[in-house]
């Protein structure tokens, strides 16, 4: 091996190495578009984007849970909207029933399509289901939902029976006399005041869903922000970087090659060194 006396070669060949390894960086920086291509690179940053990197994974089944949660809210206040119709058009029919001046006739056909109502409002209970699970009729009485990532964070949805049994509208007489349709509006009042205060509940339910909702996507797009300052490179700065590193290595290289004091052959050994 060759020795080298010359300071002013030693610094050239440092300063090149120096270049070499900075113009290297960058490349690769640029090649991948990561900040952080190995543990090395920053460890304390890299801990931190796993970090994030995990948890934002799990947020994004808690946006899938919350969406579920949404869906299975809305489809009960659906359901709701649709028996608050039926039973409006019930009370109309109970109304006609109770004028004194009804024929037995009128009465009789004001019975059978209240009769239809309360079919269709039971049909209605027994087909709100969620993932076969039945919501309306007493057979699943509530779910929960987990709303965030740690444990312990959910949001529990309770549901009520919604059959006309449970209503105590399934046995109404509006076709025998005006007093006993006169008696179907006061319970028909009662199972619309009912339904009205469930669908408040579920209405109430569905807005904090959604406020969580809102929560968790500021905190995905915060947290992929963050990430992202973490573990992307800044394309424009390595482009500069690169180029700086390029122009440094060069003017190094032409200080060594220039260097007075030594001959060819040692200026050859020392080029091929920090090629």
């Amino acid at each position: 091996m060759m020795t080298v006396g010359n300071p002013g070669a030693l610094t050239a060949v440092r300063a090149i190495q120096m270049a070499n390894s900075a113009v290297n960086r960058a490349s690769e920086r640029i090649s991948t578009g990561l900040r952080i291509n190995r543990a090395s690179d920053d460890p304390a940053g890299l801990t931190v984007a796993n970090k994030l990197k995990a948890q934002l994974a799990s947020y994004g089944k808690v946006t899938d849970n919350l969406n579920m949660a949404t869906a299975v809210t809305q489809m009960v206040d659906d359901s709701l909207t649709q028996i608050q119709d039926l039973l409006a058009k019930m009370r109309t029919l109970a109304v006609a029933s109770s004028t004194g001046s009804a024929s037995s006739t009128e009465m009789a056909a004001n019975q059978a399509e209240l009769d239809a109502y309360v079919d269709e409002i039971d049909s209605i209970a027994d087909n709100a289901i969620w993932n076969s699970a039945s919501v309306m009729n007493g057979t699943t009485t509530s779910m929960t939902f987990q709303s965030g990532i740690n444990s312990g964070d959910s949001i529990a949805v309770s549901f009520s029976t919604m059959l006309t049994s449970s209503l105590t509208i399934d046995s109404l007489d509006i076709s025998t006399d005006s007093s006993s349709a006169s008696s179907a509006i006061d319970t028909i009042d009662t199972a619309i005041a009912a339904v009205s205060t469930y669908q408040s509940t579920i209405g109430a339910k569905i807005n904090v869903i959604s406020a969580q909702s809102n929560v968790v996507s500021s905190t995905v797009t915060n947290y992929s922000t963050a990430y992202g300052n973490i573990m992307n490179a800044d394309m424009a700065q390595e482009t500069v970087n690169l180029a700086t590193a390029q122009i440094q290595r060069d003017a190094a290289t032409a200080m060594l090659a220039q260097s007075g004091s030594m001959n060819k052959e040692l200026v050859s050994y020392l080029l091929k060194s920090v090629a």
